[in-house]
């Protein structure tokens, strides 16, 4: 199957459609009287380009050790950050995204962004959650890379005011007892010295949350589809099934 870039191709729907049984909004339940309670929801974004193990394995980690409600996970439209790179279609990620998370009663995915056309960007993302669900308290995960790299990102400074960025960062059981912390290897920061810098530049408020070592990215998972290797406990099943049926990620597709 050819792989498409992710120029959007349709309309925009209601970015009020987070995908899940109760089909409310993002971080939204209904209660006997009609009430609704804030809650703490945790935000993914990604290409997701394949969803993997590692994603799941964060997601959970950040629920339980922030004692979220929720995490939303949200596939990406076009992304600013993709740009010269092509990627599986956006309803493949989205519809492999819903797989993996369908059968967790406390995982959701929202197609707020690739029904989004254009570019998407987090700070939009989060203001209309925000507009949405105002009672809600959002936590955006990310990996320690992107956390490095946030400042650069568009408009830093609404998104460190609307969420409290999460760094989900893999700890080497090699350097536990290191005299020297992991640094960045493009920007030369730790994930310590970033939360700081965000603090002092942005009011940020960060959370370092360890997940310990997972070697596994959406990459390597394509190299080694393309390359006819197996990529059993990497993806989950439905996944699986799901990229074999399309015929996503083979070589010269």
């Amino acid at each position: 199957m050819i792989r498409r870039s992710c120029c959007p191709k349709q309309l925009p729907k209601s970015p009020k459609m987070a995908e899940k049984k109760d089909r409310e909004p993002a971080g939204r339940e209904k209660s006997g009287k009609g009430e609704h309670n804030g809650r703490r929801i945790g935000i993914m974004g990604g290409t997701f380009d394949p969803i993997h193990i590692g994603h799941l394995l964060i997601a959970q980690a950040a629920l339980e050790e922030l004692s979220l409600d929720r995490v939303l996970f949200i596939p990406t439209g076009c992304s600013y950050l993709k740009e010269g790179r092509q990627i599986a279609d956006r309803e493949d990620r989205y519809r492999m995204t819903a797989l993996a998370v369908g059968d967790h009663p406390q995982f959701a995915v929202s197609r707020m962004e690739i029904d989004r056309p254009g570019n998407t960007y987090t700070a939009d993302t989060l203001r209309i959650l925000h507009e949405e669900v105002p009672a809600d308290t959002f936590y955006l995960l990310m990996g320690a890379d992107s956390f490095c790299m946030l400042d650069q990102w568009r408009e830093p400074e609404t998104i460190c005011k609307l969420a409290t960025l999460v760094c989900a960062e893999r700890s080497d059981e090699e350097n536990t007892h290191a005299d020297t912390p992991l640094v960045h290897p493009v920007r030369g920061r730790t994930p310590e010295t970033q939360r700081d810098l965000l603090a002092e530049r942005f009011g940020a408020k960060s959370v370092i949350l360890s997940v310990g070592r997972m070697d596994v990215s959406s990459s390597d998972i394509r190299a080694r589809i393309a390359a006819g290797k197996s990529v059993k406990y990497l993806l989950r099943d439905p996944v699986i099934d799901y990229i074999r049926e399309h015929g996503l990620y083979r070589e010269n597709s």
